[in-house]
């Protein structure tokens, strides 16, 4: 059974599995990213109203983490989600990014972003079947990064 926890982005199970998304990271992209703070924000970027940094559990096993930040009094954005690869394909994604947009609504927040990058293929198809929609299409050096929105329901 799954359950979703609110965690530090900092504590030992996130470190654990940001590592992991590094490494993924690392190993698909040609090169590394220029401001990983711009990207996907710092520790501190997930504290304060209308933010919250979860860790989804699998048992008693860390599995997936995710973070929500304010950007503005009605917009928020996902930041460092993440699934394990021993954990893939069990439904732990669709289940963070529900959890982190139901937060988003109790905000108040009425649309949420993120950024993907081109090598996250999984992570595009995730976000395009749960309504996010392509807005801009940045490049950095050869890397083509994805920002994409979604308007909430409240």
């Amino acid at each position: 059974m799954s359950r979703v926890r609110a965690e530090a982005p900092d504590g030992p199970a996130s470190r654990a599995l940001w590592a992991e998304y590094q490494a993924l990271l690392d190993e698909r992209l040609d090169a590394p990213v220029a401001d990983p703070h711009h990207i996907f924000g710092s520790p501190e970027s997930f504290t304060g109203p209308g933010s919250a940094w979860l860790v989804l559990y699998d048992g008693e096993e860390p599995v997936a983490c995710g973070g929500l930040r304010a950007i503005d009094a009605e917009t928020g954005e996902i930041k460092r989600m993440f699934v394990t690869a021993r954990a893939r394909g069990r439904g732990h994604a669709r289940a963070l990014l529900t959890e982190l947009e139901r937060r988003a609504v109790a905000a108040g927040q009425r649309r949420v972003r993120l950024i993907t990058t081109g090598v996250l293929r999984e992570a595009r198809a995730l976000y395009a079947a749960a309504g996010y929609e392509v807005v801009a299409t940045p490049r950095e050096g050869g890397r083509q990064d994805y920002l994409m929105e979604k308007l909430l329901s409240s």
